[in-house]
């Protein structure tokens, strides 16, 4: 019998999983062990998924039996060990990010796999589960909750919590621009992303002037792109697959007399063709905002938090986990390595030919 490992999340302000309590009822039904770490940072209960069937531990991840399948969502803490087990999550590390060769040296050391959640895809190209929608809600939405701030003050904006549900966060937000007549951009509008930040901005009211880009408006202009700075709010929901040229630059903010925040959602900050070429680091739940390069003369402000979902949590781990989980149970129960996989697992081979690793 298989046995598939929920690890704990190493990474500060977490809370989202990827297998919900129901799905542990639903792969323990199929005979597969499921082993979840405790944790009291996960939206769900250690008692919830005891209940589900599923046996609850204390020891971490690198002490699972080597045959047991380890199951997270963003990046493994920093270390040096070897990895010897299958690992399935958010790595970051298969398109040249800062810091992928020692991630994946570890790999070769230990002889381990790794499945990134990334590259689960379907015989389109499209991702078997995302969290994209929920990126772009919770992007647009503290992009606002920004505006409001900085609007106000130059003071660092507070640190960011999670929201007990979306309505919770919309009323937020509603009460902190109190029916202010605002222009938003939304760059990439027609994907999941970009499909989540307008759903937020349109709930706000009317007085929400939307712009939504995608690939024929940005396609039709110069770059960097002037448009951007006849808005109060730019909200970037662009998925990068390959280089484009930057739609800001300092450049452009040193013109800028309008735009105050930028909310990159897509956040590739250490990716060498970053589209937002104004930031070179992530910000964090506990410092969401950071000053724009080229931006000392009209402030702008971006929010780059690279797991925004987990500010909703609850919505954002049932939907990604419920896609997920018919491919998880056929990896678990097949004989041999299906589709979705075996190409997921190319990837993998390919990013360590990369940095010369081996296959």
């Amino acid at each position: 019998m298989k046995t598939l490992w929920l690890r704990r999340e190493d990474k500060a302000g977490e809370w989202r999983v990827a297998l919900t309590p129901d799905g542990v009822n639903t792969l323990v039904q199929q005979g597969i062990s499921v082993v979840v770490e405790r944790s009291a940072h996960r939206v769900f209960s250690d008692e919830e998924f005891a209940s589900a069937g599923a046996e609850l531990t204390d020891l971490a991840w690198w002490q699972a039996p080597h045959d047991a399948i380890i199951l997270g969502l963003k990046e493994l803490a920093d270390a040096d060990t070897a990895i010897a087990h299958t690992q399935i999550y958010f790595s970051h590390t298969f398109k040249g990010q800062s810091g992928a060769a020692a991630v994946l040296q570890r790999y070769a050391n230990g002889g381990g796999d790794l499945f990134d959640l990334e590259f689960l895809q379907d015989d389109q190209g499209r991702r078997i589960a995302a969290f994209g929608y929920w990126a772009g809600f919770v992007g647009a939405a503290l992009g606002m909750l920004g505006l409001a701030h900085y609007q106000q003050t130059d003071a660092p904006f507070p640190a960011a919590h999670r929201f007990a549900s979306q309505q919770q966060l919309i009323e937020t937000v509603k009460n902190a621009l109190q029916k202010q007549s605002l222009r938003v951009m939304v760059m990439g509008a027609l994907g999941r992303c970009g499909t989540g930040a307008t759903d937020l901005l349109r709930q706000l009211g009317p007085q929400i002037d939307i712009s939504r880009w995608d690939i024929a408006e940005f396609n039709a202009v110069e770059k960097p792109i002037q448009a951007i700075t006849k808005h109060d709010v730019f909200v970037n929901c662009v998925y990068l697959r390959e280089p484009i040229r930057p739609m800001i630059n300092p450049e452009l903010l040193a013109t800028n007399q309008r735009l105050k925040i930028i909310s990159d959602v897509s956040c590739d900050p250490n990716n060498p063709n970053n589209p937002i070429a104004v930031y070179d680091a992530t910000t964090s739940l506990d410092a969401p905002f950071r000053l724009a390069d080229g931006s000392e003369h009209w402030p702008v402000y971006v929010q780059a938090i690279d797991h925004l979902p987990t500010l909703l949590p609850r919505e954002a781990s049932q939907e990604f986990a419920t896609a997920l989980l018919p491919h998880l149970l056929e990896f678990l129960t097949s004989t041999e390595l299906p589709p979705v996989w075996r190409n997921a697992k190319s990837r993998f081979v390919e990013a360590k030919r990369f940095y010369g690793l081996g296959g």
